[in-house]
C-alpha cells in the first residue's frame, strides 16, 4: 500500500494511482497542476493552507483529486501512524422534544409521539447493560431547550426535582458513571455553570457546529426558525468549553443548503478555535442523509466525491495532529474508501442502541469493519470517548480522570483484551 512516503513520492504517480483505486475515482491522467502541488505541499511541507487556497482544492476535478488525497493521507499517516480509531457507545436519547425547527432533522417529536423523556431508571439500565456489553460511552443525545416551549415536559421536570434539561442530564450522567460507563454528552448551548457541573461526570463533551453561515438561519434555509443554531451562540459555548479545559467534539453537516465557501469558512472557524483553545479533540465531515417526511426530504444528499473532497480538505485545514472522523453509518458502503482522504477515526458503534439521530442508517459490524481497515494495511482499534492525548489532569475532573486511566492501556486507548 502507498499510503506511506517519503516526501519527494507525495506525487509519484504509482502513489496517486494507489489514492485514486482505494477510493474508488478515476485514476490520474497526468500530475497535478503547479497550483494543486503548490497547496497541497505548502500544506504538507509549509506554514498551512489559506481560505482561498482550501476552497480552491474543495473544488478542484480530475487529477487533481488524487494529489489532494495524497496530501491529506500524508498529513494523518505522518500524525497518527496506520492506525484507525472508534469507540463502544449506547445512545440515550435523553428527550426528543426540542424547540428548533431544522429543515433536515427526524429526530425531533411532539409530545403524544412517544415518551418525553426517558427515565431515570431507564437510563440506568442502558448503562448497566452498555457496561456488561463493553461499552465504555454513553452517548447523550438531546432537543435543545424543551422546557422553553412544552408546559407538559416541564412539569416532568419538575417532578424529577429539576427545572431545566441541564439539570436532568447532570443528575443521571452523575449516576450513569457509576456503572462503569463514561457519558458523553451533546447538551447543546450550555451556560458556564451547566458545563462546569457536567465536567464533574463527563471525561468529554461534543457539539456540532454544522456551519458558521448565518444565512443559513433565513427564511427556507436548513437553520430557519432554529433559537440554538445561530453560530455565535454555538462558537460562545465550545469557547466556554476551551476556557474550562473540557476535551470537546465538534464538526460540520455537508449538504444542508451550504456553499463551498461557507463549508471552509466552518473548517477555519473550528480550526481557529482549536489553536485557541486546545481542547477541540475531534473533528466529524457529518453528510447530510435525506429522509421521508422531514422539510429537506428532496435535498439530495452530498456526493461520495463531494464528501470525499471535503474530508481531505478538512484534514489540510485542520492539520494532521487534529482527530478526524466520518460517521460508518451514513457511510456504510464507502467508510474505509475515506481513509485516503485522511481520516483516523470511525467514531462510535453500538451493540445496543440504533441511531436515533438517523435510525435508517444501521451500525456497520465491527468484525467488517476490522476487515475492511486491515485489507488496506490499517489497525483499528477501540478507545474511549476521550482521546489518549486529553487523558491529563489539565483536562478531565481528577475523580473521574482516576476512573479513565484504569480503563486505558498505556498508549491510553482500550486494552486490546477488552475490545
Amino acid at each position: 500500500m502507498a499510503f506511506e512516503c517519503s516526501e519527494t513520492e507525495l506525487f509519484d504517480r504509482s502513489r496517486l494511482e494507489e489514492m485514486a483505486r482505494v477510493a474508488g475515482i478515476a485514476p490520474p491522467t497526468a500530475p497535478p497542476s503547479p497550483e494543486v502541488a503548490r497547496i497541497c505541499e505548502g500544506a504538507v511541507f509549509g506554514g498551512g493552507v489559506s481560505p482561498d487556497d482550501a476552497l480552491f482544492l474543495a473544488e478542484v476535478s480530475g487529477d487533481g483529486v488524487p494529489a489532494l488525497l495524497s496530501a491529506a493521507s500524508f498529513l494523518a499517516v505522518r500524525s497518527h501512524g496506520k492506525r484507525l480509531t472508534y469507540s463502544k457507545n449506547v445512545f440515550v436519547p435523553l428527550t426528543r422534544l426540542c424547540r428548533n425547527h431544522c429543515g433536515y432533522c427526524t429526530f425531533k417529536i411532539e409530545p403524544g409521539e412517544a415518551e418525553l423523556l426517558v427515565p431515570p431508571g431507564e437510563v440506568d439500565e442502558i448503562a448497566r447493560k452498555g457496561a456488561e456489553l463493553g461499552c465504555t460511552e454513553l452517548l447523550f443525545v438531546l432537543g435543545d431547550k424543551p422546557e422553553a416551549v412544552y408546559g407538559q415536559y416541564r412539569d416532568m421536570l419538575s417532578g424529577l426535582g429539576c427545572s431545566t434539561t441541564a439539570e436532568y442530564l447532570a443528575e443521571v450522567c452523575e449516576s450513569a458513571i457509576e456503572r462503569g460507563i463514561f457519558p458523553h454528552s451533546n447538551l447543546g448551548l450550555a451556560t458556564e455553570d451547566e458545563l462546569r457541573r457536567l465536567r464533574r461526570s463527563n471525561p468529554s463533551m461534543g457539539l456540532m457546529l454544522e456551519n458558521i453561515s448565518p444565512r443559513l438561519l433565513k427564511k427556507g434555509e436548513a437553520h430557519h426558525r432554529c433559537a440554538d443554531k445561530v453560530p455565535k451562540l454555538r462558537m460562545e459555548t465550545m469557547e466556554t468549553a476551551g476556557r474550562l479545559r473540557i476535551p470537546w467534539t465538534s464538526g460540520i453537516l455537508v449538504g444542508i443548503g451550504e456553499t463551498v465557501r461557507e463549508r471552509v469558512d466552518s473548517l477555519f472557524a473550528l480550526r481557529d478555535m482549536a489553536e485557541r483553545h486546545g481542547h477541540i479533540q475531534e473533528i466529524i465531515v457529518q453528510n447530510f442523509s435525506p429522509k421521508d417526511g422531514i422539510a429537506m426530504e428532496q435535498f439530495p444528499p452530498p456526493s461520495f466525491l463531494e464528501m470525499l473532497k471535503t474530508v481531505a480538505v478538512a484534514r489540510l485545514v485542520m492539520g494532521g495532529e487534529m482527530n478526524l472522523q466520518i460517521p460508518p453509518n451514513l457511510n456504510g458502503e464507502t467508510y474505509s474508501k475515506f481513509i485516503p482522504a485522511g481520516i483516523n477515526d470511525l467514531g462510535g458503534v453500538s451493540p445496543l442502541t440504533i441511531d436515533y439521530v438517523n435510525p435508517e442508517a444501521p451500525w456497520p459490524a465491527l468484525e467488517e469493519m476490522k476487515k475492511q481497515v486491515g485489507a488496506l494495511g490499517f489497525e483499528l482499534r477501540e478507545r474511549l470517548p476521550v482521546y489518549p492525548e486529553y487523558i491529563t489532569d489539565e483536562f478531565i475532573d481528577p475523580a473521574v480522570l482516576e476512573m479513565v486511566r484504569a480503563r486505558a492501556d498505556a498508549g491510553g486507548l482500550v486494552p486490546e483484551a477488552n475490545s
